[in-house]
């Protein structure tokens, strides 16, 4: 039998000044370092490592995956599922009028997803790991809250009564966010996506003729009609652009979004700052008017 790791899990932090608050200077928001995805490869490799039956990690992970495929299949055919990460079942989102409901129903007005409850032991995990926060001094440049899809970027009021939109391949996404403006004259100025869930790092660039909109608040790209369904992404935006938007910096900035998003999922940001602060003026002021260009 597989032996527990005696060593505890460590929870890396990252503590970011929590600017929207205008009357306190010294308060944080935390949020999660971002650390690799692991494959069910990677698990039974730590699985057979710990064993003391010298079990085989390629058996270990067929075993783990067809478990998975069966989960899944109970789960689409109503089934809850209890296990000792927690509980899982099936929702479903979406308003028909009666007569639609005598023939087939329509799938695109219709959302379906799985809801997951931690368990005791999912929760002792947690409480028992150490806390690693690591202090982040306040953000100078671009700041990226999310990336939500091009209809809950315009329609944050369906957001709200729980009809989002999932970010898609082949669609237009949108990063919120604060001096986000892309513009300059470097080959870096644009938007990276990285693909984190395998060991592909499959990378894709988009220029900033490409981006649309381009304001300080928004910056839409299209995601790439390749992107598997829930596959997982990085970010990272390159300016040479200042706050507001228009001073032309002599060397351009670059920000990496603190949490990645998926394709078929919709955006639920952590941050403070996951929502517009306020309208976006595109090429107003930001909050620094007196950027040095030099700087």
């Amino acid at each position: 039998m597989a032996k527990e790791p005696t060593q505890k899990a460590k929870l890396a932090l990252k503590a970011i000044p929590h600017t929207i608050t205008k009357d306190v200077k010294d308060d944080y928001y935390l949020t999660t370092r971002i650390q690799k995805s692991l494959t069910m490869d990677d698990l039974a490799a730590e699985v057979a490592a710990l064993s003391t039956r010298q079990e085989d990690p390629e058996d270990i992970a067929r075993t783990g995956n067809a478990l998975l495929r069966r989960l899944m299949w109970y789960l689409s055919s109503g089934y809850s599922i209890s296990t000792e990460m927690g509980h899982f079942r099936v929702t479903v989102k979406g308003i028909l009028r009666e007569q639609e409901l005598v023939d087939a129903p329509d799938r695109s007005r219709i959302t379906l997803g799985v809801s997951y409850a931690m368990s005791d032991a999912m929760r002792q995990a947690l409480d028992d790991a150490e806390l690693d926060i690591e202090i982040q001094k306040a953000t100078v440049g671009p700041q990226l809250y999310s990336v939500v899809s091009g209809h809950d970027a315009d329609h944050p009021d369906a957001v709200t009564r729980g009809e989002s939109v999932p970010v898609s391949a082949g669609e237009l996404c949108v990063i919120k966010g604060k001096n986000i403006k892309v513009g300059g004259t470097g080959e870096d100025i644009g938007v990276t996506l990285r693909r984190v869930d395998d060991s592909s790092g499959t990378t894709v660039f988009i220029p900033a003729s490409r981006l649309s909109p381009n304001t300080n608040t928004r910056v839409g790209f299209v995601m790439p009609a390749s992107a598997p369904d829930q596959s997982e992404w990085e970010v990272t935006l390159c300016t040479q652009l200042g706050s507001n938007g228009q001073t032309l910096l002599k060397e351009a900035r670059t920000s990496v979004m603190p949490d990645t998003f998926f394709v078929g999922q919709t955006s639920t940001p952590t941050t403070p700052g996951g929502s517009d602060d306020g309208e976006d003026s595109g090429d107003g002021p930001g909050d620094d008017q007196t950027e040095d260009p030099l700087a």
